[in-house]
């Protein structure tokens, strides 16, 4: 970060490279906070964590038994904490393997009734063979967990669990150990709740690495208690927010002259503005239209997502304060919200270093910098949207109303084996007549759903599905008849009566034949890198199988007699697996080649014993 170039955008961060396991560990456990949500995200995230050798997100989505052995291996060990009812809708049916996300995902609720906003990232590595100390690694970011490709800003941070508590860790420590008390309608499972406390405490203790020339790192989080961090004043003032308040930006340059203060945000929401607040800032700058993509195209995964990669999201304050720069990032906008009542949850990081290594406020800004993406802020007229306004609150409220509402699916098998869901709500919803609602069982898709006038504790059947198709997430769409606006979201209930061998059924129909079965295997057993190569070699739409075609007996034998050398993790992966795939036990799955199970009845007799997994 020398020479004034924090900001620049040459320095770029991939995410998956935020989740890599430093080179001789591996994965202990994970906890991510975000706004918002999208399952394929969601999904493609352990894959990521257990592979690294995908080329792209819509390459690992179209590769199923990526897709299943990630969240095999490692969905356990991430704890991921969203926004209620901010979850992405999906319209025409989730991915199927959803339902193994039931136990990863906790939707929560601002305490002081704002956003819950925070994005972050935590996670602890240990040391592969378990000699040596564990590291850990915090991301402080503007983007959520979805496949939105705006410009961002992130902060990754390395280090170590050190002997005693830091006080500068403590707003960081207590956001995470807050977590699981902010669930709303359904419990944080207990999983996600230890997670949250093992990675709290070390959290506390940690001792991170700095970048160049940052002299000090300090935290703040808002909206946890009546208490609100606003970045501290200094001569000179450069806010980039992609959404802003009249009221905060006074705040903010309150003692700052003109001259010396830069504002960065998208050209609608500024147009919003007072022109008293806007004569505030000497510098009004928005992203040029041509560099809200790298080349002015949308990206090719923005358009398959159907969302445009468009647009400023990321959220700095940088201020000069004597002979030093403060560069604060993090999940918070220059709003009310954020920084004056304190009514959202936001997380922040301040960089401290001297100005003459971390530059000025303007130099982060500077045409040779940042500044060759941006143009000038030209005031403009805005549309009266004021009817919107108030229909999005009111469709606000019934979501938050759904969220608190404890929700819950009960399940019952009818002669045919199919699933009968029906929605209850332990408290009443009844909206007015000018707001609809339509419901619908995620992996049914909306074109299976109904509309409802009112919710409460009696049972409101949704339809009838297939038992690998249950989940406990339900697409809900909103609809104002006045101004036609809409919120489309994906909610989250509780499982009543769900039959046991759910999971199981889910797995065969991702693992639908030997073909699939023997690939599987041999992801299990061989070297992850070498497996993964030939796993996404062969896709979905491809029937040969490649390096997986090789019969078994040769190099999935000698596997498995190696893995009996190791600590027999493997094996027991492999156990799992073929319980649940035979659950009858009678040898008929008909995926299992039967010379399989008669070889594995060999190895089960064998089977190392599980360790006990460290806390």
């Amino acid at each position: 970060m020398s020479d004034g170039s924090a900001l620049d955008p040459e320095n770029r961060a991939l995410y998956g490279e935020i989740l890599r396991a430093p080179a001789g560990y591996e994965l202990d456990v994970a906890l991510a906070t975000t706004y918002t949500l999208d399952f394929e995200t969601a999904l493609v995230i352990p894959a990521t964590l257990a592979f690294h050798a995908a080329e792209s997100r819509q390459q690992t989505l179209e590769t199923p038994l990526a897709l299943l052995e990630g969240l095999e291996r490692l969905a356990s060990r991430i704890a991921i904490f969203c926004e209620a009812g901010r979850i992405k809708a999906v319209p025409k049916g989730a991915n199927r393997l959803t339902a193994l996300l039931e136990e990863t995902v906790t939707e929560v609720l601002a305490p002081r009734g704002g956003a819950f906003h925070p994005k972050l990232w935590a996670l602890r590595f240990s040391p592969i063979g378990g000699y040596g100390t564990p590291k850990l690694r915090l991301a402080l970011l503007s983007r959520n967990l979805t496949t939105d490709a705006s410009w961002d800003l992130s902060l990754c941070l390395d280090g170590s669990v050190g002997d005693q508590a830091h006080n500068t860790n403590a707003p960081i420590a207590e956001l995470v150990s807050a977590l699981p008390g902010l669930a709303a309608g359904r419990p944080t499972p207990e999983r996600s709740a230890e997670i949250s406390r093992q990675l709290a405490g070390d959290l506390e203790r940690a001792q991170w690495e700095h970048p160049e020339h940052v002299r000090r790192i300090s935290f703040a989080v808002n909206g946890l208690s009546e208490k609100v961090w606003e970045p501290r004043v200094g001569s000179k003032l450069a806010v980039i927010s992609p959404f802003m308040t009249d009221g905060a930006l006074n705040q903010l340059t309150r003692y700052v002259a003109p001259e010396n203060a830069s504002l960065l945000g998208r050209a609608e929401e500024m147009a919003l503005l007072k022109p008293e607040t806007l004569a505030r800032f000497r510098h009004l700058l928005i992203l040029d239209e041509l560099a809200e993509t790298e080349d002015g195209e949308d990206t090719e995964e923005a358009q398959h997502a159907g969302v445009p990669a468009r647009g400023l999201h990321a959220k700095a304050f940088v201020t000069e304060r004597y002979s030093s720069t403060e560069i604060t990032v993090g999940s918070g906008n220059a709003t009310t919200a954020a920084l004056i009542s304190g009514q959202n949850v936001e997380v922040f990081a301040t960089l401290s270093g001297y100005t003459r290594h971390l530059g000025t406020a303007e130099d982060q800004l500077s045409p040779d910098r940042l500044g060759r993406y941006l143009r000038e802020f030209e005031p403009y007229v805005t549309p009266d949207v004021s009817k919107e306004t108030a229909a999005d609150r009111r469709l606000d409220d019934v979501r938050r109303r759904l969220a608190t509402a404890q929700l819950a699916l009960h399940c019952e098998q009818d002669a045919e084996k199919r699933i009968e869901v029906a929605l209850i709500a332990s408290t009443l919803i009844e909206v007015q007549q000018d707001i609809s609602i339509h419901v619908w069982p995620l992996l049914a898709g909306s074109q299976n759903g109904i509309n409802v006038v009112k919710l409460d504790e009696r049972p409101t059947v949704l339809g009838r599905l297939d038992l690998r198709d249950v989940t406990r997430w339900i697409g809900v769409n909103l609809r104002d008849s006045e101004t036609g606006l809409e919120q489309s979201f994906t909610i989250g209930t509780e499982l009543i009566g769900l039959p046991d061998e759910r999971t199981a059924e889910i797995l065969r129909s991702i693992i639908e034949n030997r073909e699939a079965f023997l690939k599987y295997i041999q992801l299990l057993l061989g070297d992850v890198s070498d497996a993964t190569k030939a796993l996404f070699a062969a896709g979905t739409g491809n029937s040969t199988i490649g390096e997986f075609g090789r019969s078994f007996e040769a190099p999935i034998l000698e596997n498995m007699v190696r893995a009996l050398s190791g600590d027999g993790r493997q094996l027991r992966d492999i156990e799992r697996l073929v319980a649940r795939l035979d659950g009858a036990g009678d040898g008929e799955s008909g995926v299992i080649p039967t010379e399989f199970l008669a070889l594995w009845e060999t190895f089960r007799a064998v089977l190392p014993e599980e360790e006990t997994p460290h806390g």
